[in-house]
């Protein structure tokens, strides 16, 4: 009943963003039960959303070992293989998990997403083919199969394949930011030719480059700026609060328009702070 407990609180903190939070939480159970599947199948997904790639890959691991053939542990260890750069393995992971679970779209979905990380895209395209009219419900598989799409030069084809994902969650984040990465593709596509062009480097924005960071994986850089969003909210109350009692008890005399700029200042950082709330 503990472990349970601790889970579901694990759970709900990666579910908010505060991956360092689960991670703190995570450490002293995985050392004190270190065959637990479990624990070290969150701490993975903890560490990658922390932009520790390297940390992920020996929780997942960790994981494998134990269960050589559990989905689960296929599916972190292609994560931090993907991350890391290391795409034959990523993929090879990936792979064995769909084999295990071939009707999991979520499993299809991490291996479209380590052959994209890879620089195969109609590999990724192709795969999810005939997934996506299997398990067009699944909202996450359609995002990616609309990612593939466009990588491999068929923009209409990956935007409705992004639409069917808005159809069944209208406020799925990745779908909404894949629609933002279209346009600003085929701003510069004129031509076949440019749409040609426009469809290469947005495969390579979708690439991982051994040593080289993500540029698509969200979760840290979207956490920290969440934080920092509502440290200014605070900040942005707090000097409207102390000017109002200065402006109160006669000390300063404070005009209206400055009252109206801290509340629009206040406004907005709370936006970008909702905006950007990771929601993995």
């Amino acid at each position: 009943m503990q472990t349970e407990l601790l889970f579901a609180e694990a759970d709900a903190l990666l579910a908010r963003g505060r991956a360092q939070n689960a991670a703190r939480l995570l450490a002293p159970f995985v050392g004190r039960e270190p065959e637990n599947t479990g624990g070290w199948h969150r701490m993975a997904r903890a560490r990658l959303d922390l932009g520790d790639p390297a940390g992920a890959l020996l929780a997942a691991q960790a994981a494998w070992h134990l269960d050589p053939y559990g989905i689960e542990s296929l599916y972190w260890l292609s994560s931090a293989h993907s991350q890391l750069g290391d795409h034959a393995e990523a993929i090879a992971a990936a792979a064995a998990a769909c084999r295990e679970d071939p009707g999991n779209p979520r499993l299809h979905t991490r291996l479209a997403a380590a052959q994209l990380a890879a620089g195969l895209p109609t590999d990724a395209a192709e795969g999810l083919r005939v997934v996506a009219d299997m398990a067009g419900y699944d909202a996450d598989l359609m995002v990616t199969y609309g990612m593939a799409l466009f990588a491999i030069g068929r923009p209409l084809s990956a935007r409705e394949a992004v639409g069917r994902a808005l159809a069944i969650d209208y406020s799925h984040a990745g779908a909404r930011s894949a629609l933002r990465a279209f346009e600003l593709a085929m701003s510069t596509a004129i031509d076949a030719a440019s749409l040609a062009l426009a469809a290469d480097e947005y495969a390579e924005s979708l690439r991982i480059h051994p040593g080289r960071p993500s540029r698509s994986h969200p979760g840290a850089a979207r956490t920290a700026v969440a934080h920092v969003s509502r440290v200014a909210v605070l900040w942005f109350l707090a000097v409207l609060v102390g000017t109002g009692i200065l402006d109160g008890v006669g000390l300063l005399t404070v005009p209206s328009s400055l009252y109206f700029a801290l509340l629009c200042a206040a406004g907005a950082v709370a936006c970008v702070a909702a905006l950007v709330r990771p929601t993995r």
